[in-house]
């Protein structure tokens, strides 16, 4: 039976803390903040929004030294390391460019931006500041996906030659998934399967997907097929409008792996052998962070990186990212959605 190797795991301790900022005090930056008070040494000292009364509402629930209502105010803090952007897609050019310009490390919420341009712009302005500049893709730093790339390097797997995964949680209740600027479902949530894809294939050479709209164009549902020059095949199924366990596997001509439900946070990795019913092995995380407080993992590299002087991830390059942003809105503008 096949044994799984140890997962590389970015600790606290092995992370200099930062002084963070916040920009956008909505439910992710709660989700960020609680977890790194629960499971890391990073100091998230203050909050910015521009909505009156959030940024104070937000710096009393969670016990922050200070808020700002003006991002500008709180990027030209000198005791600031970092800045974590929570804000809409919309607005991510405008205010990752604020924190940049004054120096500060960013941590920018998924996705960068809903515009492949303006995300080229980010990362230039970042690279001519000499800041690190990461899109915050928080599953390529889960230890289950470490997991992974080592059965990938070791040849565990042999050749990858099928991705499948799906991304299916009824949110049409989301008012913000289906209004201009606010993330369209295919960008905020299809982002997942579509860096699933890339981290085992790469980038796709063709792709072909349908979908179903909603009343404001805006898509509710997609099915994506996508050929890479190996031949390799990903397909995913993306809704916004139903609901299954989120579910993720890889087929490799030797072996292959499925994933916990959802992949995309901490759970597990099982590797099948081949033939019906093949032995199987699997890793459980038990590190006691499961769903969001996962975050915390991408935040302790992002710290370790900050030391090590690095200006983007090994693990999530931003040419990755870019090529990411533009599979999503290639699969949008195939399936008829609206951006702007």
């Amino acid at each position: 039976m096949t044994t799984l190797p140890k997962p590389h795991i970015f600790t606290a301790a092995d992370s200099k803390p930062l002084r963070w900022g916040v920009f956008g005090a909505g439910w992710i930056s709660d989700a960020m903040v609680r977890t790194a008070q629960i499971n890391s040494k990073q100091e998230f000292v203050a909050i910015a929004s521009r909505t009156p009364g959030k940024a104070e509402a937000f710096a009393q629930k969670w016990n922050l030294p200070s808020f700002h209502n003006s991002y500008e105010e709180l990027a030209a803090r000198e005791d600031i390391d970092a800045i974590y952007l929570g804000t809409l897609p919309s607005d991510r050019l405008e205010v990752a460019l604020i924190a940049i310009n004054a120096g500060k490390h960013v941590l920018i919420e998924k996705p960068i931006t809903m515009d492949y341009a303006e995300a080229e712009q980010i990362y230039a302005a970042a690279k001519a500041k000499k800041v690190l500049a990461l899109e915050a893709m928080w599953t390529r730093f889960l230890p289950q996906m470490d997991i992974a790339r080592q059965l990938m390097k070791d040849g565990s797997l042999g050749d990858i030659e099928l991705v499948i995964s799906n991304f299916c949680q009824a949110n049409l209740e989301v008012p913000r998934l289906y209004t201009i600027g606010g993330g369209n479902p295919i960008i905020d949530m299809g982002i997942y399967p579509i860096a699933f894809s890339q981290q085992f294939l790469g980038e796709p050479n063709e792709i072909h997907a349908f979908g179903k709209l909603h009343h404001n164009q805006i898509d509710e549902e997609t099915h994506a097929f996508m050929r890479y020059a190996n031949g390799s095949r990903s397909t995913f199924v993306l809704s916004g409008r139903t609901t299954l366990p989120h579910w993720a596997g890889v087929s490799g001509t030797k072996a292959a792996i499925t994933f916990g439900t959802p992949f995309f946070t901490p759970t597990s990795i099982t590797i099948h052998e081949p033939g019906f019913n093949g032995k199987q092995t699997t890793w459980v995380d038990d590190l006691g962070m499961p769903e969001h407080l996962g975050l915390i993992h991408q935040v302790h590299a992002f710290a370790q990186y900050v030391e090590a002087g690095l200006l983007e991830s090994p693990l999530y390059t931003h040419q990755e990212s870019l090529a990411n942003i533009k599979t999503a809105l290639t699969i949008g503008a195939q399936i008829g959605t609206r951006f702007k």
